[in-house]
């Protein structure tokens, strides 16, 4: 039995397997339309093998006429498919596909329009070659509707997601070992006598795609290839050693052979291992993105609901200090302005909660109008003065000499940006001052808040603008807040496509902060 006969028994068999199968539990349209393809392929297969058996050319004549029932229809039967698979809505082009498979159909019935003579190839069979006239512009019809097909599953593959995905690269991978070494056994028809070898390898197609069909969950594609690659050397391998001709000939192929076998054992287990890890690390990050998302639900949901109570408290609290429910002694104002200063602190986290939740959703709105940065820090050091006096700190606003130009920001963002900066620059500052500054360069408004504070070091700078983090002398320290602040002004600078960072020459040597703004 010659390659070529071997080929086509091994397409007949399984491809009338993967019809049969497909007739029993195929429950759908995209089904019963693989069947009918899986047909028409075993049709080639079973067709092929009686071609290379047979040395009589009527025979192999009649044989190839049969065998085209089933290769004129695996192109069209495979564009069907995939526009079932991909749901398009291209019925008339379907149809049309039909209509000229049965012209290619009645052509090739008898006469010498398509199948023109057989000519003796490779000392084994008989080939339709050379072609009828219509032939050649069905071979163009062959190969165009494949490459088109594999196109339009292409562009599907750039957006599919999920199992759709794994399933359109099976396609590929199945395309790789039949049409594209199918196509090859065009070639001696045109007078090309390249033995169609790669049909060895074309069996492989329907249980592949049958496969990709009907599983729920596919394997990862690389180990697919790994073993189809594996299976295809050691099939040509072991050929190779049915031809040997001495002993000596069968004892080194042999020994390949087998070394080829442990070789590729070990690299599909290695490939194996590969893709366990990853399953795990995607899972891994599955979860961490299903708990990241219950986390900013969480959040959101939480400071709405704190949010009404808490400015409620506030409102009766500020009533009663004011003496709208009558006259406050003064051995109760202290500690209901403590009780005011915490609710105060609540809201501001509440708020916080609030922006990390609407920032990690995407669901920021920027409200970008014209309007002076200077107006936010004086506005913004006026507010915090009383809180730098009782902590008999200078808090100075050092004017630019000339007026810095008009830019368009977010101005309640920006306005929390430097809120949070220089109320930081107080919180962890002792003894001495906080300057705020402002200045222009040709791209960019510059503003900076330095202090006389704690410092810190190069490592807790490179951590400082992470959520819920605060500098280690700041958690030593008295300073209060969540380690939120400084986070949210990094995300709301980038809003603006600006940066933020910090400089400080160690602990103890204070600290400043830049923001960096564009101006267009």
């Amino acid at each position: 039995m010659n390659v070529f006969a071997l080929s086509g028994i091994l397409i007949g068999t399984t491809s009338t397997a993967m019809a049969v199968l497909m007739i029993l539990i195929g429950k759908e349209k995209l089904h019963h339309i693989w069947g009918l393809f899986c047909t028409a392929v075993a049709v080639w297969g079973f067709g092929a093998y009686q071609i290379a058996t047979t040395s009589n050319i009527a025979q192999a004549e009649l044989w190839w006429r049969i065998t085209h029932l089933g290769v004129i229809f695996i192109p069209i039967l495979f564009m069907h498919f995939v526009s079932e698979f991909l749901k398009l809505k291209n019925k008339p082009f379907i149809v049309s596909l039909y209509t000229l498979g049965f012209l290619f159909l009645a052509l090739n019935a008898k006469g010498d329009l398509f199948i023109a003579s057989m000519r003796w190839v490779f000392n084994q069979f008989y080939y339709d070659s050379p072609p009828g006239i219509f032939y050649i512009p069905f071979t163009f019809f062959f190969i165009g509707l494949v490459i088109l097909s594999h196109y339009i599953l292409w562009r599907a593959l750039r957006t599919a997601t999920g199992l759709k995905k794994k399933q359109i690269q099976y396609f590929f991978a199945g395309m790789l070992v039949s049409f594209a070494g199918g196509s090859l056994s065009f070639l001696p028809v045109y007078g090309i006598d390249f033995y169609p070898i790669f049909n060895l390898f074309a069996f492989l197609y329907t249980p592949i795609l049958t496969f990709a069909i009907l599983r729920k969950q596919l394997f990862d594609i690389r180990l697919v290839l790994t073993q189809f690659l594996v299976g295809a050397i050691a099939i040509l391998l072991l050929f190779n050693f049915f031809t040997s001709s001495s002993f000596f000939e069968y004892a080194w192929k042999g020994t390949l052979f087998v070394a080829f076998l442990l070789a590729g054992y070990l690299l599909i287990k290695s490939v194996l291992n590969e893709i366990r890890i990853r399953e795990q690390l995607e899972e891994a990050l599955t979860k961490l993105k299903e708990l990241d998302k219950a986390k900013s639900e969480f959040l959101s949901i939480a400071s709405h609901q704190l949010r009404a109570p808490l400015t409620a408290i506030k409102g009766y609290l500020s009533m009663l200090m004011e003496g709208t429910y009558g006259t406050v002694g003064e051995q109760q104002k202290r500690p209901m302005q403590n009780v005011y200063d915490s609710n105060e602190r609540m809201i501001k986290l509440v708020n916080d909660l609030l922006n990390i939740s609407r920032i990690e959703s995407g669901k920021v709105e920027m409200k970008m109008e014209e309007g002076s940065v200077e107006k936010i820090l004086e506005s913004v050091v006026q507010e915090l003065q009383v809180k730098a006096h009782e902590k008999r700190l200078d808090l100075v606003f050092e004017k630019p000499q000339s007026p810095l130009s008009l830019f368009r920001f977010d101005k309640e963002k920006m306005r929390n940006v430097v809120l949070n900066l220089v109320d930081n620059a107080i919180h962890y500052t002792e003894q001495g001052s906080v300057k705020v500054q402002a200045r222009q360069t040709a791209q960019n408004t510059i503003i900076s808040v330095t202090d006389t504070g704690l410092g810190m070091r190069e490592e807790e700078i490179a951590r400082l603008f992470q959520s819920f983090t605060r500098g280690e002398t700041g958690n030593r320290a008295w300073a209060e807040g969540s380690g939120l602040g400084l986070y949210i002004a990094k995300q709301f600078v980038a809003l603006h496509r600006g940066r933020i960072w910090a400089e400080s020459k160690g602990q103890g040597k204070g600290s400043t902060f830049f923001v960096e703004l564009p101006l267009a």
